[in-house]
């Protein structure tokens, strides 16, 4: 800045001697000679004027941009100015080869791999089966892995032609397994793996598994040693690029903690100059008080000791403490120019993808982390969108060091937003622009090319592949149209009335006088055929019910073989009062372990009474879902014979003096629950019968028992259906007719009727 003033004064004065010369001249002197003078003098002048307007020009433009930002933030349309004067970027480069990519790859879609209700109990966050404390808050990661394989499944880069493919990738989300699932389920998927042809001819294109979840990674969930061998030449997603837990993988790819950058608790906010310059805070940090390990303790705590004075930054205001709350950490967060990750027990931190999230810069102090865990190395590297202190500087001045990394020229602030929105889309793979599909292609492609392995598979093999997959993709299409086929069957004989096999049809009797029949209000009414079959809005009630009578009390022979090692085990989900299906049944098959579940805690208390003097019967005070509940019921609604899961209490004018509130508990709490009662394994344990009869929960119930996987094993399941409801007779049927379309996947009707009961056999 002196420089600056030094050379304006002598410039200036330089200016106002020419002038007053020439002026004194031109007085004192006539004739052509001075009037030549004079326009040189006046040339003189105005060259010098120019400099001196330069110079202006100049200072100010580094005061402002040289000198941290000093007197304001740099303006947008300065920026967008000076990107248009400058060369395009590698940045940008990129940013168009990553738009523009026609990287191909083939995904796996059998369900023992994609493990589809491993997914949904993370997704949903359902209770986990892993048993130790110090893993659970890797569950994020899981998540994290499941939105980046579900990206690939989706992205149009995806092909089902294996010889289209440059690597094919196996969805097996890791984490979710290890912490939801069992060993068997992870060793049965990698089984599965491993006998494919498609493996066992290029094992070395193979991304094999996402598995960032740190030391949750499960080797005991893997197999032997011998089965690891097999994945030497494959690729495995790491959270960092050490191999201790990976070794046995001849190549590991980084892309940091389990799609952090996807978390949908932060808030999205895409990088540009004008939001960037708008964010209220120079500086975020904020640290638990307890210690830390690794010696990190003195770079997180460093800034709250008595002698560091947090105003002394150059640029304010800052926000730099101890935690705070998570709504007001958000907030501050969100709207922070320089975010500082700094080392904790290991040189990666969480913050670093959620400061690009949130699009903050990232201020970081870990040397290690470059080397420790790469980020889309084949991409970015962490100069192109972050800032590096090394931690030596940051340990002698720590608010010096970090104004002095962020004192960047207007062309390196430019840079680094470019390079910060391109990892942003990268990392968001959550986003309708994310870039994570190409810019992962990207990394496996390259990362084979490094070890020596071109991309795609190729060779004789690969045309019987590819014919084999074109047969399994037909046989896939058949199977959709077929699956079309039978919802419109299914719905036609619901809603058409052309169903009930058990009932007769005729609209007349055999005497050939009009057949009449009585409604709901016991009036004898024409026969117009059978209506929606539950209770009285049959019509011909009477003829309905001995008819679904007799059906139901029809011998399940699966019911007999119940020993007192292993008893046979009947659910009756729905058991109101006095649990009626369990009293026909206990009668029939004395060998069965019966359990009776009613989410009304009055039915609940009296069922216990009723059934106190049974040692077979075990009574459980709530209802079953996928996951845990509340529901509240209209105690109007407890009046009649049953209680109808559509009378759920919704309006905010109701309080609890008119409601009553029951509880609804995950499958895997009630299997568990029976495991203990029965000495056996959570996963060993599989009802007989399923007997449900639950006043309209059984839609949901049997889809959520779908995706959960033991329904899959039931030998018996019988249904009540319901017609009730808001949603209308319509909505049911369509919902009446996916749950067949399911049960019909691994189980048999024995008989059926809509509305009515229906009950299922599994296939020998």
């Amino acid at each position: 800045m002196f420089l600056c003033i030094h050379t304006f004064s002598l410039q200036f004065l330089s200016f106002i001697r020419t002038t007053m010369v020439s002026r004194k001249e031109n007085q004192s002197t006539g004739g052509n000679v001075m009037r030549k003078r004079e326009i040189v003098m006046r040339g003189r002048g105005v060259f010098r004027l120019k400099i001196m307007v330069a110079l202006i020009a100049w200072c100010v433009f580094r005061s402002i941009f040289y000198n941290g930002f000093k007197l304001g933030n740099i303006t947008e349309e300065f920026l967008v100015s000076l990107s248009e004067s400058l060369p395009v970027s590698n940045i940008l480069k990129m940013t168009k080869l990553l738009e523009s990519s026609t990287i191909r790859y083939y995904v796996y879609d059998d369900d023992k791999l994609v493990l589809s209700h491993i997914r949904a109990k993370a997704l949903e966050d359902a209770p986990k089966t892993w048993r130790y404390k110090w893993g659970l808050r890797y569950s994020e990661y899981a998540k994290g892995e499941i939105r980046w394989i579900e990206a690939l499944e989706r992205h149009p880069q995806r092909t089902r032609d294996p010889c289209e493919a440059d690597f094919f990738v196996v969805p097996i989300p890791v984490g979710a397994a290890v912490l939801w699932g069992q060993p068997q389920l992870l060793r049965d998927a990698f089984e599965t793996l491993l006998n494919g042809a498609l493996f066992q001819q290029h094992p070395e294109r193979h991304v094999v598994a996402f598995a960032t979840t740190e030391r949750v990674f499960g080797g005991e969930f893997w197999g032997n040693f011998e089965v690891m061998k097999k994945f030497q030449s494959s690729i495995i997603v790491r959270d960092s690029n050490r191999n201790d837990e990976a070794r046995n993988f001849g190549h590991v790819v980084s892309l940091g903690y389990g799609g952090e950058g996807s978390n949908p608790s932060y808030p999205y906010n895409p990088v540009t100059t004008e939001s960037w310059n708008k964010k209220q805070f120079w500086y975020f940090y904020h640290t638990r008080r307890e210690p830390s390990d690794s010696n990190s303790t003195q770079y997180r705590q460093f800034f709250l000791r008595n002698s560091t004075r947090l105003e002394s930054f150059e640029h304010q205001p800052v926000s730099i403490g101890f935690d705070i709350p998570l709504g007001e950490w958000v907030r501050k967060f969100s709207d922070s120019k320089f975010c500082l990750t700094i080392r904790g027990d290991q040189p990666g931190s969480r913050s670093l993808n959620r400061a690009i999230r949130v699009g903050c810069i990232p201020l970081i102090i870990s040397d290690a982390l470059p080397v420790f865990q790469s980020l889309y190395s084949k991409t970015l590297q962490y100069d192109d969108f972050a800032l590096i202190v090394k931690e030596e500087d940051f340990l002698k001045d720590p608010i010096g060091s970090l104004d002095k990394a962020i004192s960047l020229s207007p062309t390196e602030l430019l840079q680094k937003l470019e390079g910060l929105r391109l990892m942003q889309r990268i990392v968001t793979a959550d986003q309708s622009d994310s870039l994570f599909v190409p810019a992962f292609a990207r990394e496996i492609v390259e990362t084979m090319k490094e070890n020596g392995f071109a991309a795609g598979a190729t060779g004789s093999q690969c045309n019987i592949d590819h014919n084999a997959m074109k047969k399994r993709e037909i046989e896939r299409v058949s199977v959709v149209s077929s699956t079309d086929a039978k919802m419109l069957s299914c719905l036609k004989q619901i809603l058409l009335n052309r169903e009930l096999p058990i009932i007769p049809q005729l609209s007349v009797n055999s005497n050939g006088t009009p057949r009449t029949a009585l409604n709901g209000k016991r009036k004898e009414v024409p026969f117009l055929g059978a209506q929606f079959a539950h209770h009285g809005d049959t019509g011909d009630y009477k003829r309905w019910n001995k008819s679904i009578q007799m059906a139901r009390a029809s011998h399940m022979p699966q019911l007999e073989h119940g020993t007192e090692k292993l008893p046979c085990i009947v659910l009756e989900i729905g058991a109101h009062r006095e649990a009626k299906s369990s009293q026909d049944h206990i009668k029939k098959y004395p060998n069965c372990e019966y359990h009776a579940y009613e989410v009304i805690p009055q039915f609940a208390e009296e069922l216990k009474e009723r059934w106190k003097d049974e040692p077979r019967m075990h009574v459980h005070p709530y209802g079953l879902a996928e996951n845990d509940m509340e529901i509240k019921v209209h105690i109007n609604a407890l009046n009649g014979v049953s209680t109808f899961v559509g009378d759920l209490v919704t309006s905010k004018n109701l309080d609890e003096k008119t409601t009553v509130t029951g509880q609804i508990r995950a499958f895997d709490f009630a299997l568990s629950e029976i495991g203990q009662l029965h000495n056996r394994e959570a996963d060993a344990v599989i009802p007989t019968l399923l007997d449900i009869n639950c006043e309209g929960c059984e839609y949901d119930l049997l889809l959520e028992a779908k995706k959960h996987g033991f329904i899959e094993r039931v030998p018996v399941v019988l249904i009540g259906w319901h017609a009730y409801g808001e949603d209308g007779v319509g909505a049911r049927a369509w919902q009446l007719c996916q749950v067949r379309a399911m049960l019909s996947e691994t189980h048999e009707m024995a008989y059926g009727l809509g509305f009515g009961w229906e009950r299922w056999v599994l296939r020998a």
